[in-house]
């Protein structure tokens, strides 16, 4: 555990001098002194209801949720910070493909706001993992950059090794629903000593389909998992896609 604190303070201690050294940009107006400055959290706001209760996607009451409608879910619930758009999408694309990794510290906050309004109980925190290639290429898992600090706010553990992505896929950008869900089929693998009889918090960046999740979740499941609770920074809109 002192070890640990440790490590924390040292990376705390390390974002501090490289803030100093080389200010950050603000993603949403460009000004210097923060990855997201104060006046553009201003207009940040929090997705708010009618969301749907499974999959966390605004919807029409009147209409029921067509993402549901398009594939049997198998994750419990699944819940999103923001909708995908405007300085969230710029923020997100920065840590994902430039390696603004001090964007991840932020949004975990902001996950911590939403997962504290859920009647959620995991036993630990994963995050939704990358191939060995995809891995090798990028350096870093995005996803698990913002995990990380959100398992630590909540006192649950984070463990790495109970879902690995065991084959490489294409890109899940520009794909239809269908095909999302073809090419993620049989990627994952859980352990299942790790995963059985577990509830278990799966973060991502961003959350289009639910086709990422739910294989995710139909994994763990297979391996014994209980609950399966979905968490990402962004989602996009159901109501617009």
């Amino acid at each position: 555990m002192v070890n640990t604190h440790l490590r924390q303070n040292q990376k705390t201690i390390a974002w501090e001098i490289l803030d100093w050294i080389f200010p950050p940009s603000c993603c949403g107006c460009g000004i210097k002194g923060a990855v997201i400055c104060p006046s553009c959290r201003k207009s940040l706001t929090l997705l708010e209801e009618p969301v749907c209760r499974i999959c966390g996607k605004p919807f029409d009451p009147l209409d029921g949720c067509k993402t549901c409608r398009s594939q049997e879910m198998r994750f419990t619930s699944a819940r999103a910070a923001f909708l995908y758009q405007g300085i969230v999408r710029e923020a997100i694309h920065q840590l994902k493909y430039s390696g603004n990794l001090e964007i991840s510290q932020v949004f975990a906050n902001y996950l911590l706001s939403v997962y504290l309004k859920q009647n959620w109980e995991p036993d630990f925190v994963i995050a939704v993992p990358l191939s060995k290639e995809k891995m090798n290429e990028r350096g870093f898992n995005q996803s698990e950059w913002i995990a990380k600090p959100l398992a630590k706010a909540i006192r649950k553990p984070y463990l790495k090794g109970a879902l690995r992505k065991k084959q490489d896929t294409d890109s899940q950008v520009g794909l239809g629903r269908t095909e999302r869900i073809e090419n993620l089929r049989g990627a994952f693998q859980a352990e299942p000593i790790l995963v059985r009889g577990k509830n278990i918090l799966v973060i991502d960046d961003v959350m289009t389909t639910g086709s990422t999740f739910n294989e995710c979740a139909g994994t763990l499941k297979a391996s014994g998992a209980k609950d399966v609770f979905c968490l990402s920074v962004a989602t996009t809109d159901s109501l617009k896609d």
